[in-house]
């Protein structure tokens, strides 16, 4: 009985602790909380790891199909275009009455019969040159040849033969509607089931180049199927494949594929982003949707993965993240029973030392304010009796403020011992309004003739106190800036203020203002000294000295006007000289577009700027850029342009340039200036390379039989031979001498087929110095030698 009463008794002090009971309450919080929102935080994390890594790795795939599908479709149209501009293929379109020759019936009038051949010999060279373009690419299915003015079609067929065909007799034309619309060269069409001769039908892939004359047109078919299988299937076999084009339609599919693109979302991803990853439910699972877009195809990739072999093991993380919530909960409530005890120790004994107090007057408030009888609400009573106390001594206190307020600034002046934290809690309690970053300071004297016109102290303290009440009434510092006012000797008034991201010239300005302003309120005339900028309330005091310092310059400067220490050492014949060199590397970078170091050159420029700004004041830097800024101007006007249309109609870049308020505004209008005048002089230098590039094709298919180099092209264009080499290679995919050999060998191979000319006649016809050279040459072009490929097409 005397231990269930002693339970009993345990239970209801217990219920009194009722800051123990939260005490344990927010122990077990605070240990299990964390570590529950860490354990679930960290299973969503890893779930959405396991998805975007598997995204990116199926958006990497995706990437490399695209770029071998590009590659592909870039050398067929490299191809095609070579195949545009053969001499053979030139002869046939342009050969005169060409329509006439193709209509000839019956007999042939014998004057008709030198013209007649001369024509079968130019489609006889059409036919071999589009067998040899069809032999180029495993994936070349067949070539057709649209020509418009003579209405006929002429092709290279899978099976090694070719044919002709009038337009409305062919059998596939699901291309000629393409050739009517062209808008752009070459067309990539999407997908298509095509026609085959004599019979049946094949999925090609069509791709349209039209040529110079009127409505004539390669049509170069691809073996879709073969691309597939070759190229995009190779991705994942296991996953769903997509490939759909700017109109919607699917132009590749794999045969697992059972879903339309109108179910995975994919039009609205797009209106986002070119390429990406997201999931859906799809047929009752988790499906992870990757796509990635083609710039040169306009075709979207897309590929379906299940999400379910990915996330298995997310799972067994959920169920470990269960049961040892459970556990940590139970240990928890153990642990903190027994810590919050501990920490409960020091709670029981303020609580008795609070009940201890002999007046009563704890127990008395707590009645008369109804107060709950628990631990922290005596605590509380104590602690309220113990500041009522407490303030009515501050009220005692704040009565000597102002004099420890004028104290304390005063004392800001001067050379002291306090530490920045001492400063920050002393201005804090004195709520003194002023930042202890970026300060100046400005010493206001009455010149002596005011201050010797009696010696009656009164007038000269009441002057003082005019000159406080002008600057504190001012609107000059009252454009958004913390100041204070400080009497710091018998005829000096001090003026410590916060300058926040100006420099020295806007603090020269704000200096003259504020001094015409005082000497027009009080007619009385002022001179003011200047302190530096500081950047800490550390160095107050030296900005301080050095303010006192310039005053004493009246002598030389005279009075009524605004003095700085920088004015002084002006005048010590300090010199700036200007980086003529680095402004001439500066333009040799912009003539030649090189935008990289161009700009490397400008921050050397300024860094020369920068390591002199102690010498020169603001108004000295301006001039240096605007000779910087005409330099630039005649660089970019040998250029045959002025760089006024890098500014908007009626600016004036000079003017721009003056009203720029800092040097670091004046470093970004150059870099900008820089940047948008290199990108427009590399658009002038790829202009005139095509140009250049288009004249050298031309000296080659015309001289190609002469002894023709890189050096002797370069001498005829006037240019740099390895200018000539770089810009060649980066305009037809080819290297200069690769180029020549191939035109060469194509104009051997029309001379093969004739066969009226033996080998080595034919090599020095078309340009190889020795026969051994030419054979070695051919077959390395052809796959044969020059005999073997004049027995097969001779």
């Amino acid at each position: 009985m005397l231990q269930m009463r002693n339970w009993i008794d345990s239970i209801g002090r217990m219920k009194k602790r009722k800051f123990f009971l939260r005490l344990i309450v927010t122990t077990v919080l605070i240990t299990v909380l964390p570590s529950l929102v860490s354990n679930i935080f960290a299973y969503y994390r890893v779930s959405g790891i396991v998805e975007e890594e598997t995204g990116n790795n199926k958006l990497q795939y995706l990437n490399q199909t695209i770029n071998t599908l590009e590659i592909l479709l870039n050398r067929i149209k490299e191809n095609s275009n070579l195949l545009a501009l053969n001499r053979s293929f030139i002869s046939f379109e342009n050969f005169p009455n060409g329509a006439y020759y193709e209509g000839l019936q019956g007999a042939i009038p014998e004057e008709d019969l030198p013209a007649l051949y001369a024509y079968l010999e130019a489609k006889k060279n059409t036919f071999l040159t589009m067998n040899s373009f069809k032999l180029s690419d495993q994936f070349v299915d067949s070539v057709y040849f649209y020509d418009s003015s003579k209405d006929i079609v002429i092709t290279s067929d899978n099976d090694r033969s070719n044919r002709q065909f009038r337009r409305e007799d062919f059998y596939d034309k699901d291309w000629y509607d393409a050739v009517q619309n062209i808008q752009v060269n070459p067309v990539f069409l999407d997908t298509r089931t095509a026609k085959q001769y004599p019979e049946g039908e094949k999925d090609l892939l069509s791709v349209i180049y039209k040529s110079k004359k009127a409505n004539n047109a390669i049509i170069v078919n691809l073996d879709a199927a073969m691309i597939y299988e070759d190229i995009i299937s190779k991705l994942n076999a296991a996953d769903d494949m997509y490939v759909v084009s700017a109109s919607g339609n699917v132009v590749f599919r794999s045969q697992s594929s059972a879903a339309g693109v109108q179910h995975i979302g994919l039009s609205e991803a797009l209106q986002n982003a070119k390429s990406g990853s997201y999931s859906i439910e799809l047929d009752g699972s988790k499906k992870l949707v990757s796509y990635s877009s083609s710039a040169l195809l306009d075709w979207t990739f897309v590929n379906i993965s299940d999400m379910g072999v990915y996330t298995q093991g997310t799972m067994d993380i959920k169920q470990t993240i269960t049961y040892s919530a459970g556990a940590l909960i139970l240990l928890s409530l153990l642990l903190s029973y027994f810590s919050s005890k501990s920490l409960y120790k020091l709670i029981s004994r303020l609580n008795a030392l609070a009940k201890g107090r002999s007046d009563g007057k704890i127990q008395q408030v707590s009645e008369q304010a109804n107060v709950p009888d628990d631990e922290l609400s005596v605590i509380g009573s104590f602690v309220r009796s113990t500041i009522d106390e407490r303030n009515y001594y501050k009220e005692r206190l704040e009565e000597s403020l102002p004099f420890q307020l004028e104290r304390f600034k005063l004392s800001l002046l001067q050379r002291h011992t306090m530490s920045l934290e001492e400063i920050e809690a002393k201005k804090d309690y004195l709520e003194l309004n002023i930042r202890l970053r970026e300060l100046s300071v400005f010493l206001l004297s009455i010149d002596e003739e005011m201050a010797s016109n009696g010696e009656d102290m009164l007038a000269q303290d009441l002057c003082k106190i005019k000159v406080i009440d002008a600057l504190q009434d001012s609107e000059v510092l009252g454009w958004g800036t913390t100041f204070f006012v400080v009497n710091v000797e018998k005829d000096k008034i001090a003026v410590v203020f916060n300058l926040s991201g100006k420099g020295r010239q806007q603090l020269f300005h704000l200096a003259q203002q504020l001094l015409d302003e005082v000497n027009a309120r009080l007619g009385v005339q002022f001179s003011l000294g200047v302190g530096n900028i500081c950047s800490g309330i550390e160095e107050l005091p030296l900005a301080y000295e050095e303010a006192a310092e310039a005053l004493k310059y009246r002598i030389l400067y005279g009075k009524g006007y605004v003095i700085s220490m920088d004015d002084i050492r002006a005048d010590k014949g300090q010199t700036f000289h200007y980086p003529s060199q680095i402004e001439e590397k500066l333009n040799n970078y912009i003539r030649t577009a090189c935008l990289q170091e161009a700009l490397s050159m400008f921050d050397a420029f300024v860094a020369e700027i920068e390591a002199c700004k102690h010498k020169l004041h603001y108004n000295q830097i301006q001039p240096i850029f605007i000779q910087l800024f005409t330099s630039i101007r005649y660089s970019f006007g040998s250029f045959g342009t002025g760089i006024e249309i890098l500014f908007k109609k009626g600016t004036d870049p000079y003017r721009e340039l003056l009203d720029l308020g800092s040097m670091d505004h004046i470093v970004t209008w150059f870099r900008s200036l820089i940047t948008r005048g290199v990108e427009c002089i590399r658009q002038e230098m790829d202009a005139r390379g095509n140009q250049h590039i288009a004249k050298v094709i031309e000296m080659l298919e015309n001289d190609y039989d002469k002894d023709i180099s890189l050096q002797w092209v370069a001498e005829q264009l006037n240019l740099n031979p390895a200018y000539i080499s770089r810009l060649f290679k980066q305009s037809t995919g080819q290297p200069f001498v690769d180029y020549l050999k191939q035109v060469r060998i194509d104009n051997s191979k029309r001379l093969l087929a004739e066969g009226r000319l033996k080998i080595n006649e034919i090599g020095r016809q078309v340009g190889f110095g020795s026969a051994h050279y030419f054979i070695k040459v051919f077959k390395e072009i052809t796959g044969l030698t020059p005999g073997e490929y004049k027995k097969i097409y001779s």
